[in-house]
């Protein structure tokens, strides 16, 4: 992250590459690659808490590895992804912070069962890293 305090805003180019970084995590999750998500995510600042999370109604997950595991379980039944690509936002929050707003349907069910599809206001959050944006926290609210 830039620790300069006189940063340059988020400009049209950083709008874009934030927007990219949320439809490339789409695509990894409707593909079910694992190795997709683990790229869009930051990654821990060296002697800092790792920045990754994952907080929705029924669960909570703390860090990259409990993220990523949490994507593989969900891999393994039915999972689709569809964030209605007109209706995303992205917010500047400061010069290294974005949120990111999708209204999305998701089709999800375990290995074996009947899936079902819900819409969700999916909100997150990304930060500059010196990989360039990625994901820091992913919150889902159901729209239903």
């Amino acid at each position: 992250m830039n620790e300069d305090t006189d940063a340059e805003p988020i400009g049209a180019e950083d709008i874009q590459e934030i927007r990219e970084l949320f439809l490339r995590q789409a695509a990894g999750e409707n593909a079910h690659d694992i190795d997709a998500i683990e790229s869009i995510l930051a990654p821990a600042v060296p002697g800092q808490p790792d920045p990754v999370n994952f907080v929705a109604r029924a669960y909570r997950f703390w860090g990259r590895g409990a993220v990523l595991d949490h994507f593989r379980d969900a891999f393994a039944g039915t999972w689709r992804f569809e964030p209605d690509e007109a209706a995303i936002r992205i917010l500047p929050l400061g010069p290294d912070t974005a949120h990111i707003y999708a209204p999305t349907r998701i089709m999800a069910g375990s290995a074996g069962e009947e899936a079902v599809t819900r819409t969700y206001l999916i909100n997150e959050f990304a930060i500059r890293t010196s990989e360039g944006w990625r994901i820091s926290a992913i919150v889902p609210v159901p729209a239903e």
